[in-house]
């Protein structure tokens, strides 16, 4: 009962201040819509990227995964360091750290970068080695110069390309040194099988050995394989998808004045209601 009345209130209520609410809902749609239009229009452009920065450092996460996953927090906050300057509109620095001419730089409106996700088999989120990158602009020509433009940031800068040039000299230093090994060990390997055919007492033994020398070639051929795939893959940025190239701007007219009409409508009701109250309480 006390529900029904409640509601029975309520419907008096908008029956009599419908057209205050009506007003104020009205107010709320036409200024979102002025809003809308002074807004200047911009495109939204996504990309995934990755980089091998963390790897070059050895930092790599985590051990009991079946694949190592390459942390991407160095790459994430150099992107987001950008996304600062253009929030403070430093559009010269950011001119100058991406290689573009200040007219694009001022075309850009935001940028920002995280760390992307897959759930496992115990729907738990894992790191991938890819994050997104999301930019907005107000002219669709800057995008195709910004896919350009993020490897030339990375590939200047001092911080990455130290380590970069680091790793591009170890890593075949470390191939030629596990080809070597791998040499050895099959010399090694056919020379114990030749004296095995020899000795017969001590075939069973010489089979164990050859079988784990075996297994030592496989590994050390597993590791000079993936340290040619990195060697090969692995730069300071990658896109594995660039920046589409949109013709269409991206629309926020629905939501910025769904956004203020709601504003408005719950402003018009609580004054509604005070002022409804207000009435009753002087008749």
């Amino acid at each position: 009962m006390d529900t029904f009345n409640l509601l029975s209130s309520f419907f008096n209520f908008i029956k009599r201040q419908w057209k205050f609410v009506l007003l104020f809902l009205s107010f709320g749609i036409l200024l979102g819509v002025i809003y809308d239009s002074l807004k200047t229009p911009y495109y939204e452009s996504t990309s995934t990227a990755t980089s091998g920065l963390s790897f070059f450092e050895g930092i790599i996460d985590p051990s009991e995964l079946d694949y190592p996953i390459i942390d991407q927090k160095i790459a994430i906050d150099m992107v987001n360091s950008l996304g600062e300057i253009v929030k403070n509109k430093e559009y010269e620095i950011l001119s100058k750290k991406l290689s573009i001419s200040i007219e694009s730089a001022y075309t850009i409106k935001f940028i920002e970068a995280e760390q992307l996700y897959e759930l496992d088999l115990e729907n738990r989120r894992q790191k991938l080695s890819q994050f997104k990158i999301l930019i907005r602009v107000t002219n669709n020509e800057t995008i195709r110069e910004l896919n350009q433009a993020f490897i030339s940031y990375f590939n200047k800068n001092g911080y990455s390309n130290k380590n970069f040039v680091l790793f591009q000299r170890q890593s075949p230093e470390l191939i030629t040194y596990l080809e070597e090994e791998i040499i050895d060990l099959k010399s090694y390997r056919y020379d114990m099988k030749n004296k095995s055919e020899v000795e017969l007492s001590t075939i069973s033994i010489a089979n164990d050995k050859s079988e784990i020398l075996q297994n030592q070639i496989i590994q050390l051929y597993q590791k000079k394989q993936s340290l040619e795939r990195d060697l090969e893959l692995l730069k300071p940025f990658s896109f594995v998808s660039n920046f589409p190239v949109y013709k269409k701007t991206k629309s926020r007219t629905i939501f910025r004045i769904s956004v203020l009409a709601g504003l408005f409508f719950f402003l018009g009701l609580v004054i509604a209601f005070f002022r409804d109250l207000s009435n009753i309480l002087n008749k």
